[in-house]
């Protein structure tokens, strides 16, 4: 009971933003030289904690780059479509099938990657540790949510699965999927890591982090407003090099990003640590900012498949997928740093999770 209440704290803590106190979080201080202007940034208030973001934002590194980033917490894509918000910074699939169904946005970085564990009834679960054993099994999971994607993909193309030979049973959140695994409903569930305690307190058996079925899987990416990164798109080029050098400070100075982390959610060292460091507790949850266009167009592709992108004439995803912001950022910041290769690492990485974006090998050398 004590573990499954400790659980329970960690969920509802990861959620909570002290919404009385804080409604945004302003990037620029109030003595800015720069008079930097800013960009309005949406963010889920259950991502508050995202390393990259609040370094980006609470370290100056954004302002220092000539952009004044104010993020807003709201869970909605509408703001974005309708311009009310010029950018939003989580959600994959949202943007995903939005943009794929004709909405003049861009997607163009990376928030998380990772993240999701996979588990199963107790009697069933010493069978379906092998995905080969999955046929006629029942899924639980969210609707339009990256582990449905993700798994939906991962079944087609390593084991030739159709939508009969497995069934999805959709769910409104984690806990009823858990609930309805845990009486036998379904066979197999995946929730957020956050819920791990959770679900093992309820009997359910851990088989395997999604990251198992499908490594490096791309999750929550960065959208701009379609008419405001044509008019400004400097400005996300400039946010970018703030995410680029947060992710060498999340990398490279503990302290730091630790500190971030704790002015936002109000927790201590140890709650942080484990939220955004131990990879253990985290089901190996990544802050990379890369866009990963390879990762994303697997997703998109299962869009199609399932309808939720129109299957007649679907909007090609390089439409509204936008890696040159990234590239150009981190060109910046590599040229800007010449001799660290921290930096030059990462346009490796940006080479091996982008190359399947049109033309890329004409665009972009393998090296810088």
């Amino acid at each position: 009971m004590k573990k499954f209440l400790k659980s329970m704290e960690m969920t509802v803590l990861t959620g909570t933003f002290l919404l009385a106190a804080v409604t945004s979080l302003a990037g620029c201080s109030k003595k800015a030289k720069s008079n930097a202007p800013s960009l309005r940034l949406a963010n889920d208030i259950t991502s508050n904690y995202t390393p990259i973001i609040n370094t980006a934002v609470l370290e100056g590194l954004a302002e220092k780059n000539g952009v004044c980033p104010i993020i807003d917490y709201n869970d909605g894509i509408e703001p974005l479509i309708t311009g009310k918000i010029d950018g939003r910074l989580t959600d994959l699939v949202a943007s995903l099938i939005t943009g794929g169904n004709g909405e003049d946005l861009a997607i163009f970085a990376g928030t998380m990657g990772g993240g999701h564990i996979v588990y199963a009834n107790k009697n069933v679960a010493g069978q379906v540790r092998d995905l080969k054993n999955w046929k006629g099994r029942t899924i639980g999971a969210r609707v339009k949510i990256t582990p449905q994607l993700v798994l939906a993909h991962a079944l087609k193309e390593k084991y030739g699965y159709s939508d009969e030979d497995v069934t999805f049973k959709f769910f409104d959140n984690d806990q009823a999927i858990m609930a309805a695994c845990a009486k036998g409903e379904i066979d197999i569930g995946t929730t957020y890591y956050a819920y791990k305690d959770t679900a093992e307190a309820q009997g359910l058996v851990i088989i395997a982090e999604l990251v198992d079925l499908a490594p490096d899987y791309a999750c929550c990416r960065q959208t701009a407003n379609g008419k405001k990164v044509k008019s400004d798109r400097n400005l996300f080029v400039a946010w970018t090099k703030g995410l680029i050098e947060a992710w060498k400070v999340y990398n490279t100075d503990e302290k730091t990003a630790i500190k971030a982390v704790k002015k936002i959610t109000k927790q201590d060292d140890t709650w942080v640590r484990q939220n955004i460091y131990d990879p253990e507790r985290t089901a190996h949850i990544t802050f990379n900012p890369d866009p990963f266009y390879n990762g994303c167009l697997a997703q998109y592709q299962i869009c199609v498949d399932k309808g939720y992108i129109n299957k007649e004439n679907p909007r090609p995803l390089p439409e509204y997928f936008d890696i040159s912001i990234y590239a150009d950022a981190l060109k910046e910041v590599i040229a800007e740093n010449a001799d660290d290769k921290f930096y030059k690492d990462m346009w490796t990485y940006f080479v091996s999770h982008n190359n399947e974006y049109p033309d890329f090998e004409k665009k972009y050398p393998a090296t810088l």
